[in-house]
């Protein structure tokens, strides 16, 4: 029996095209292949956000507030992540199998990774929208939420709910009145004001996020490596597949933090 029952570089296609087909957040985020930093190191970034109001002003009369861009300096750190899992060339043979899931619940599980990577980033968000206590998040708060962002173009936003509120839009009656828009990523039930709306469960109850791929950068290395280790004697197999990576919130002027009044 060879000393491998798959050679390294077939895994690392197979973890690959795994990542690749799985609703993840990477396809709502800036991919920057740049990252040079090794695990453990601390990289620093600036976060830029926008402080203004809209006002409604008369003839001739000028704006009282000014919106002004400021930004603040955190630091991370480079992180590696990384799952493993061991079979026996006993199981391999039993069932071929074997290997297959445990690269899918390893994909999974890195993929997860990174889902509460990007969810933790957006929950830093500075710029909140309200809908009022006790009703539900519609077509108007989401077009309020556009404003605050005071963009002139509005491409590439798309709005990321809950499963809580997936109801609340698709009962609101300007959102049934469009036709569902163009998907942008699978999970998508249609659009608000031209905007994609996106489900995820990992949003908090009662929030959404109105937002660009350039509010959060996913920093990596390496997309993904996949190495194997073998105990000959043992016939026992050792899959480690790794990411280098860091996901900082890097813009916070593309997003805003819709949510439930508190009073």
């Amino acid at each position: 029996m060879a000393n491998t029952v798959y050679e390294n570089f077939i895994l690392e296609s197979k973890l690959t095209d795994l990542l690749n087909t799985k609703l993840d957040t990477k396809s709502l985020m800036t991919i920057d292949n740049s990252l040079s930093e090794t695990a453990g190191m601390i990289k620093k970034i600036n976060t830029y956000t926008y402080t203004g109001a809209v006002e409604n002003v008369a003839k001739g009369a000028k704006n009282t507030v000014r919106g002004a861009v400021t930004y603040s300096t955190k630091q991370y750190e480079v992180e590696v992540a990384q799952q493993v899992f061991d079979y026996f060339d006993e199981e391999f043979m039993t069932d071929t199998n074997v290997v297959d899931m445990g690269m899918n619940g390893a994909s999974t599980v890195m993929v997860n990774d990174m889902n509460t990577k990007y969810f933790a980033e957006v929950a830093k968000a500075t710029l909140k929208q309200t809908y009022a206590k006790g009703a539900k998040i519609s077509y108007d708060t989401v077009v309020d939420a556009i404003a605050l962002m005071n963009l002139e173009d509005e491409t590439g936003l798309f709005l990321v709910i809950g499963n809580d509120l997936k109801s609340d839009i698709r009962k609101d009656a300007d959102f049934k009145s469009k036709e569902l828009g163009k998907i942008i990523a699978d999970g998508a039930i249609g659009t608000i004001s031209g905007v994609p709306v996106i489900c995820s469960k990992l949003v908090p109850a009662k929030k959404a996020y109105l937002t660009t791929k350039a509010a959060v950068t996913c920093y990596t290395k390496k997309d993904s490596e996949v190495e194997q280790v073998r105990d000959s004697e043992a016939r026992k197999n050792t899959v480690v597949m790794r990411k280098v990576n860091l996901v900082a919130l890097t813009d916070a002027t593309k997003i805003v933090e819709i949510g439930e009044a508190i009073a």
